[in-house]
């Protein structure tokens, strides 16, 4: 029996990378029409918390968040959801973990912006090895599975930096917590900006990521996020040629759930500069 046979009639334990690819687009489609509908709604108010200080969610990342683990389920996936919202088990005898934001970028959902995303990624070991993110709003969707070309909205996608030196780029920004805002106030740690072209920032990570795999923005650089947030999103961006490191440029280790204090995706030329130009703050 090969494995897209046992992926129907019994958990595998290794599911082959197709499968996994299955499983979380089918799941990425299940949240966007969650999470669609609810936004269209605008007579439906959210209801809104804070799980940490700064860290707001909403009954819509609740639902988009159980959409996906019931997508999970029935497409037999196995393994082990790591969440921002309701981290679950599906089965004990999968590697298999899936890294999921089921609302990337609650804050302009919550006020009726449309920058915010999706984001499914299926991990073994320390190997990305299949992903689903989107922008529902813009109706842009990227899949992936490891060392091949992604596809978006089922075709395949090719894509080139729109610059190729910092000082004629835009580059994403992103930093979660006012505490890391101060301390990057204070200690001068944003001096690289400085030699940008241009810096926007969306409180969200699949929205910027979305931009640079489609080669509208050179490069986005985050302070202190979680693999949950980008997973989907690096790996996409990685099967393109974009670089995908640490702020000092090194690889990420993907088999850490630890947060990455600086995270850059950036095309290669654009990527060079912005890690001489972090390194050179010595922050």
């Amino acid at each position: 029996m090969n494995a897209a046979s046992d992926w129907n009639t019994a958990l595998p334990r290794i599911p082959n990378d197709a499968d996994l690819l299955d499983a979380a687009t089918k799941a990425r489609k299940r949240a966007s029409d969650v999470l669609t509908q609810r936004f269209a709604d605008g007579a439906q108010p959210l209801n809104s918390w804070e799980k940490s200080p700064g860290a707001l969610v909403t009954d819509a990342d609740i639902a988009s968040d159980q959409a996906i683990a019931d997508a999970l389920r029935e497409c037999r996936a196995g393994g082990r959801i790591i969440s921002e919202e309701t981290p679950s088990t599906l089965s004990s005898d999968s590697p298999v973990e899936w890294l999921v934001d089921p609302l990337c970028g609650t804050v302009p959902f919550s006020t009726g912006m449309t920058h915010w995303g999706i984001n499914i990624a299926a991990r073994i070991g320390s190997t990305l090895a299949a992903s689903s993110f989107a922008t529902p709003m813009s109706g842009d969707a990227v899949d992936s599975v490891r060392d091949a070309p992604p596809s978006r909205n089922g075709t395949p996608l090719t894509a080139t930096s729109p610059h190729n030196n910092l000082a004629e780029a835009t580059i994403g920004l992103e930093i979660d917590g006012k505490d890391v805002w101060d301390r990057l106030a204070t200690n001068g740690g944003l001096r690289w900006l400085a030699k940008v072209g241009e810096a926007n920032s969306f409180a969200s990570a699949a929205y910027p990521i979305m931009q640079v795999c489609l080669g509208r923005m050179a490069g986005v650089v985050f302070y202190r996020i979680e693999p949950m947030h980008i997973a989907a999103g690096a790996l996409a961006a990685t099967n393109l040629g974009i670089k995908v490191t640490h702020g000092n440029g090194a690889e990420i280790d993907w088999s850490s759930n630890d947060e990455i204090p600086i995270f850059v995706v950036a095309w290669d030329a654009v990527h060079a500069e912005l890690i001489d130009a972090i390194t050179a703050t010595g922050c």
